[in-house]
């Protein structure tokens, strides 16, 4: 693989920055919000997945860690509800900077199949069972002594946190699939020897 240049350097940061704000505007629009934390949104997610199969895991994984470092910064109100620091710290880790730099995972996910569209669809859901996989542990582990139920607490985490990841999955999973249509956006991913 050939080293990129400066200027395509620079393109691909402009285009991580464009990225992640654009992300980071969809977030904002109001979506269905659990009371206890968790919102489907409108495919927010999508624009950071998209340039994960546009640029490979180095590229995605950096928009993505950014773009979970500012979620956490949006969402301090959720971090500072637990009541110790390593709560806290944890709450940071896996609701936000760990669930959403996995979404940089995408690319390489959807790269390793010659069908494009498999591969979104793949990469697509693999990124969001990874998303529901550090929210599950999450509400396992720190969410517990805040949740009056019956239940065990990870039968619970389970249920709650399906009830907003999934549907939240299924979203940006038809409108990539609505979007990779328009062959113009170039958004879907490239098997990884295409790449290369």
């Amino acid at each position: 693989m050939k080293e990129p240049s400066k200027m395509s350097r620079t393109a691909v940061l402009v285009e991580a920055a464009l990225m992640v704000a654009l992300a980071f505007a969809l977030s904002a629009i109001p979506g269905i919000k659990l009371p206890r934390g968790g919102t489907i949104s409108w495919f927010s997610t999508l624009p950071i997945i998209i340039f994960s199969f546009r640029h490979g895991l180095k590229w995605g994984l950096a928009s993505a860690t950014v773009y979970g470092i500012l979620q956490a910064m949006q969402g301090m109100d959720s971090i500072f509800y637990v009541k110790t620091l390593a709560a806290m710290l944890l709450c940071a880790l896996l609701d936000y900077i760990l669930a959403y730099a996995c979404l940089g995972f995408a690319g390489p996910i959807a790269g390793r199949f010659k069908n494009p569209t498999l591969g979104l669809v793949v990469g697509v859901g693999t990124t969001g069972l990874m998303r529901f996989v550090f929210s599950f542990f999450s509400g396992w582990i720190i969410w517990g002594p805040y949740t009056d139920t019956a239940l065990p607490m990870w039968i619970y985490s389970l249920g709650y946190n399906a009830t907003w990841c999934l549907p939240d999955v299924a979203i940006v999973l038809v409108a990539a699939l609505l979007l990779s249509r328009v062959k113009a956006l170039h958004i879907l991913p490239q098997p990884a020897a295409v790449r290369s």
